[in-house]
């Protein structure tokens, strides 16, 4: 199932030099968004923009160990050295489950989701287009972005809960 998910995204890839260099900028650079968001927060803003993008950088963190601890405990390779093709973007054969740019990318997005909404709802569709982009460039299957996201919305979750209460 998981590599018909992959394949049927991938199937894209090729025909559209557009849509090949939009997800290649993305899967490469789309993180950098979060934290220009997070700047944008936290400088100018008030004392819930603040906690926003300080519960945000908090839940990443902890995602980021999370995710490293499961990498290590359920490695799997990146599906361009199982399926032997060349991924769209350049990237050393390390684990591919789960998704760390999925993970702590909606940690950051769940985490602000909570404090501000409309906010976090923009964040969350930005963390979905960089999940997706990571299936498009070849370096991850879509269950590796799929179970980085779960993993990212509930660890921002557990620490939002355990910090107001």
């Amino acid at each position: 199932m998981d590599k018909l998910m992959m394949q049927s995204i991938r199937r894209y890839v090729g025909r559209s030099r557009l849509l090949d260099r939009t997800m290649v900028h993305i899967a490469k650079y789309g993180p950098l968004w979060f934290f220009a968001v997070l700047g944008l927060l936290a400088i100018p803003g008030g004392r819930t923009e603040r906690l926003a993008a300080l519960l945000a950088v908090l839940a990443a963190t902890v995602t980021r160990g999370v995710n490293e601890l499961v990498g290590r405990i359920c490695f799997r390779v990146r599906p361009f050295v199982r399926e032997g093709f060349t991924p769209l973007l350049k990237h050393r054969p390390s684990a591919s489950f789960p998704s760390n740019h999925a993970a702590c990318g909606f940690a950051l997005a769940a985490a602000v989701w909570l404090l501000m909404p409309l906010v976090g709802a923009c964040m969350l569709l930005m963390a979905a287009v960089l999940a997706v982009s990571r299936v498009y460039v070849g370096l991850h299957y879509p269950s590796d972005v799929t179970f980085g996201a779960v993993l990212g919305t509930v660890i921002a979750i557990l620490i939002e809960k355990a910090i107001f209460p």
